[in-house]
């Protein structure tokens, strides 16, 4: 198999611990004299390391230390395996090691601070990007970086300057694009937040970098067919579906590539007459779009021009069955709870979970004389019976209705409230526009806005935040 190829703000293989970019990968100048000055195992273990052979990176890393116990490089990534491979005591000491041998290279202030940000310690994590830019003002990943930790600290403004710094040194830099987007659309300013968004597939590689002066949907879409490609989770594809009818009001046909558990119900919609299948099928005839890019192309800049949800329609099948089998747990009114949403990353990918704290589920609910069912999706065992105990009252299980999409559009729509953060199940009560009383954890997704009450992507939700300071 061919070696991946290095990319150029990655470590240098040559083991000099600067960024390739700044060494081997240098552009029409000598590589420095530092890089030779190495271990030469440095290069091959970096190129495991890089590749994903983490076990035989980890070996490589060691062996080096057992000959030279002060090599930082080796040091270094030694804990960054540790971190993915969730051994965070271990990893922190590594890091800061690896500081103390050498803290001239920003990579390893970069990395520590990551670390420092996975473990809630959001000010440490803020001061060292601000060390690794010390170093190397010039270190653009830092300045995004040091942005989420700057949200992550509730600092809108600082965490806006922090990104817009990372793309003056990097126009292309996709990621800070994608961060200064959800930032703006938090904080409103959807007009230019949509423009920034559509940088988001380039970052994840799925597309070349969107075009400068590309032109929006016209008025009249007489005649033309599009197909609208899924992208995300299954919940983002119903939000921004959300824009579909106004591409047919406009003349547009439409099919969708996509998640196969949506196919029956975006059919019952009336606006995907051209079909709707799997990603793999080929749609050579039709004009693609995906579907993030839908509130660009048709000029949502407003508030006031933000649509409903896509409307949804449950089989009348699942709502006879559901209905007997909610029945036989209690009267009405009904409550449907989740307390989790999103999945844990390891390692320095960032991602968010989202919980709904149980002091503010029993302040919903304590009392109540509903009949309450847990929806909450891969339960963590137990879980629902702590609950029950904080409640003081039966949370009986209903979280198989999971497993099938069609299931959980009807049970949204026949419970009487929603009780906790948004996920997959928010989309579907809001397409058969139904409410929930939704806690939003800070800092909040986007869709949910930097404060209020409301949110204008879904009015009839109330939301709840946590105490800020």
């Amino acid at each position: 198999m061919p070696p991946v190829p290095v990319r150029r703000n990655e470590p240098c293989p040559c083991g000099s611990g600067q960024r390739y970019k700044d060494c081997h990968g240098r552009l029409g100048g000598d590589a420095p004299p530092a890089a030779t000055a190495t271990d030469p195992r440095i290069p091959q273990a970096l190129q495991a390391h890089q590749q994903g052979r983490l076990a035989e990176a980890g070996a490589v890393y060691r062996a080096i230390l057992e000959s030279d116990p002060g090599n930082a490089i080796a040091t270094h990534y030694l804990g960054m395996i540790d971190w993915t491979e969730g051994r965070l005591a271990e990893a922190e000491a590594k890091l800061r090691a690896s500081i103390a041998a050498d803290a001239r290279i920003p990579d390893f202030h970069s990395n520590l601070a990551l670390l420092e940000g996975n473990l809630g310690r959001n000010a440490a994590a803020v001061a060292g990007f601000r060390r690794a830019l010390e170093v190397d003002p010039g270190y653009f990943e830092a300045w995004n970086n040091l942005g989420l930790a700057l949200e992550d600290a509730l600092q809108w403004q600082d965490a806006e300057s922090a990104y817009r710094h990372a793309l003056e040194r990097s126009p292309g830099f996709a990621a800070a694009h994608q961060n200064l987007a959800r930032l703006q659309l938090c904080l409103g300013r959807f007009a230019e937040a949509w423009d920034h968004y559509r940088w988001r597939l380039h970052a994840r590689g799925v597309t070349a970098p969107p075009e400068a002066n590309a032109p929006r949907l016209p008025a009249s879409l007489s005649g033309r067919r599009f197909v609208l490609h899924g992208e995300q989770g299954v919940g983002d594809v119903l939000f921004f579906l959300r824009f579909a009818p106004e591409l047919t009001r406009r003349g547009a046909q439409l099919a969708f590539r996509g998640d196969p558990r949506l196919h029956g119900m975006l059919q019952r919609t009336g606006h995907f007459a051209l079909g709707c299948a799997a990603e793999s099928q080929a749609a050579p005839d039709l004009e693609a779009i995906y579907v993030g890019d839908l509130p660009w192309l048709t000029g949502a800049d407003d508030a006031s021009r933000f649509p409903p949800a896509l409307p949804l329609t449950p089989l009348a099948d699942r709502i006879d069955a559901l209905q007997r089998e909610l029945e036989a747990l209690g009267p009405a009114p009904r409550i449907a709870i989740t307390w989790r949403a999103g999945v844990a990353a390891k390692g320095a990918t960032r991602a968010q979970v989202k919980e709904a704290v149980t002091d503010w589920i029993v302040g919903e609910l304590r009392g109540s004389a509903a009949t309450l069912v847990s929806v909450q999706r891969n339960p963590v065992p137990g879980s629902r019976e702590a609950l029950e105990r904080a409640l003081g009252a039966t949370v009986h299980d209903l979280s198989d209705a999971n497993a099938d999409l069609e299931d959980m559009l009807a049970l949204m729509d026949l419970v009487d409230d929603y009780v906790g953060p948004s996920n997959t199940n928010t989309h579907l009560r809001a397409g058969v526009a139904k409410g929930q009383r939704v806690y939003v954890p800070d800092p909040p997704e986007w869709r949910w806005m930097v404060e209020g009450e409301t949110s204008p992507w879904y009015p009839g939700m109330r939301v709840s935040r946590p105490p800020r300071p």
